[in-house]
């Protein structure tokens, strides 16, 4: 039985490849370049290479966060819903950062988010990434995502320090609960600082963005609550009976609030069966648990293209991107 569970706990990642950040001044001919602002609580560790500011940045926890922006290549025979590695064959150079700049101060950081929107009342997205997700897969995820979804507003990666590995699941989920105060101290940045957030999460992180939002609810930050423009949160490992706990206490429940769910979501059938719950939240097919919720659900269970297991099919699935990029507000 051992065996059984640590392989099913090896099968519960659904990331890109591994890899590193890839610096290259010139970007790769004919690429288009990404924007991506980055929030971390990773620690600095040693690097090989010590001019790439995001490089060094591993899965121990540091108690404060750093701030930056990367520019990223996105190449020209970029298909949606892939990462090309730089190396992998048919790439095109893949995706590298072109450019950086580092931030000392959270008030350089809201400087710069503020000058990349086209318009001064455009909203900032916010992108908690999930589970087995080093720092370079966090930055070219939502590069990809921004690219794909032809997002026009600033886009800010919340890098909270997961292992980066398969076997790391319960120290991604301690580092959850640490990461709670980082993530609060970003969304507290931003919206004192006058920005309207769209706050996204993914897989794990979305129960990183739930315990947060609750934190502040609790903690009588009503007014950051108030200043989010709506929350998503993909595929969420979540336990149904926690969403609504702690559903029930943040006030005011921001609005519109989407949860994109898959029946066919492999990694979270794994999850459930570890548990030993029926399903997670983001594979819920009884929908009268959320009744009474202003929650809206959206189905992805008939989309099947993108990874193996189906738990990043709103990323990775063309017609989904399509059908998601339909709905947005821009």
């Amino acid at each position: 039985m051992m065996r059984i569970v640590l392989a099913l706990v090896l099968l519960l990642a659904a990331c890109a490849p591994p890899g590193a950040l890839s610096y290259l001044p010139g970007g790769t001919p004919g690429g288009t370049v990404q924007r991506v602002f980055v929030a971390t609580n990773r620690n600095l560790a040693p690097s090989d290479d010590p001019g790439l500011f995001e490089q060094g940045f591993g899965e121990a926890r540091a108690p404060r966060l750093r701030y930056a922006w990367l520019d990223v290549s996105v190449p020209a025979v970029h298909r949606a819903g892939l990462i090309e590695w730089p190396g992998q064959p048919g790439s095109g150079g893949g995706f590298v950062v072109t450019d950086e700049a580092r931030f000392d101060r959270a008030a350089e950081f809201l400087r710069a988010v503020e000058a990349a929107k086209r318009h001064p009342q455009d909203e900032t997205v916010v992108f908690v990434h999930g589970y087995s997700t080093n720092n370079a897969k966090a930055v070219y995820r939502l590069a990809q995502i921004a690219h794909d979804f032809q997002l026009p507003v600033p886009v800010v990666a919340f890098s909270w320090p997961s292992s980066g590995l398969r076997r790391g699941y319960v120290y991604d989920r301690d580092s959850v609960i640490y990461s709670r105060d980082a993530l609060e101290e970003l969304l507290v940045t931003l919206t004192e600082g006058g920005h309207n957030v769209l706050l996204v999460g993914h897989s794990m992180g979305t129960q990183l963005v739930m315990e947060t939002l609750r934190q502040m609810s609790i903690g009588g930050r009503g007014d950051v609550l108030a200043r989010l423009n709506g929350v998503a949160l993909i595929s969420p490992d979540i336990d149904e009976d926690v969403f609504l706990r702690q559903a029930a206490r943040i006030k005011p429940f921001p609005e519109p609030f989407a949860v994109l769910v898959s029946h066919h979501d492999r990694a979270l059938n794994l999850s459930a069966w570890l548990t030993g719950k029926p399903v997670r939240l983001g594979s819920l097919t009884d929908l009268d648990a959320l009744k009474g919720l202003p929650v809206q659900v959206i189905d992805l269970s008939d989309y099947s293209q993108g990874d193996r297991l189906g738990h990043m099919t709103a990323f990775t699935d063309p017609a989904a991107i399509e059908m998601l990029r339909a709905i947005t507000p821009y």
